[in-house]
């Protein structure tokens, strides 16, 4: 009698391993399911929500697709020692998703607080403008071409070996990420909030407040996050 394999399917707040080398592992957590909260919501292929918003051009249109963030350590076994964040948000294709060629598991779950979730903050050139993209908001910048601040934070989409890679480079073991995939820099150039000098000035040309919350932001503007995560049932 054979026995039926059960795919194992992550949940909004499910903490999960990934093995990035053989009896190596790091943790994260799946905050945000595009498929399973966003496009029920949003209807992507109206061309209307292009206008005022860029996820569902640059990311959200993107078929298995979650926003997650990873934890600090590097661990023998598939056991959650710590919760301590080392990347506090970054999409991914979905961890548990054809594109995630690593072994994974879920070792746990905590609720996600959606009023202190935050996106990635990227640069899009639409036309000759800069937009400053952040989560549903989409805000004309004026600083001119990214170029002449040495920077190029393009919305991009991942994928989670990318991120297991990204977790030993940011903890100073790039000695084990494989020579043919070894990058110069892992995440840090795909995200505003490690250039604090250029966020805040960026945040003071638009007359925002840089330490406002994505949350409260993005509700004045009409976009409130809550109703991705009230009733949710995935």
């Amino acid at each position: 009698m054979s026995i039926k394999m059960v795919k194992q399917k992550l949940k909004i707040g499910d903490i999960f391993y990934l093995e990035v080398l053989p009896n190596k592992y790091v943790f994260g957590r799946m905050l945000f399911d595009v498929d399973k909260q966003y496009h029920k919501i949003v209807d992507v292929t109206d061309p209307a929500i292009f206008s005022n918003q860029y996820l569902p051009y640059l990311t959200m249109s993107h078929d298995s697709c979650q926003l997650i963030e990873m934890y600090k350590g590097i661990f023998d076994t598939p056991e959650l020692i710590s919760t301590e964040i080392l990347i506090p948000r970054v999409f991914t294709k979905n961890i548990d998703g054809k594109s995630n060629i690593l072994s994974w598991g879920i070792v746990g779950n905590r609720e996600v607080d959606y009023t202190s979730l935050e996106f990635p903050e990227q640069l899009n050139d639409v036309n000759g403008l800069t937009f400053l993209d952040r989560g549903e908001l989409s805000i004309e910048t004026k600083i001119g071409d990214q170029g002449k601040y040495n920077v190029n934070l393009k919305t991009s989409l991942n994928v989670p070996r990318f991120i297991g890679n990204a977790c030993l480079f940011l903890q100073n073991r790039a000695d084990l990420i494989p020579a043919d995939v070894r990058r110069t820099d892992y995440i840090r150039d795909r995200d505003l909030l490690y250039y604090p000098e250029l966020r805040n000035k960026i945040y003071a040309q638009l007359g925002l407040d840089p330490n406002m919350s994505y949350y409260e932001l993005a509700k004045s503007k009409g976009f409130d996050l809550a109703r991705f995560y009230d009733n949710l049932i995935i």
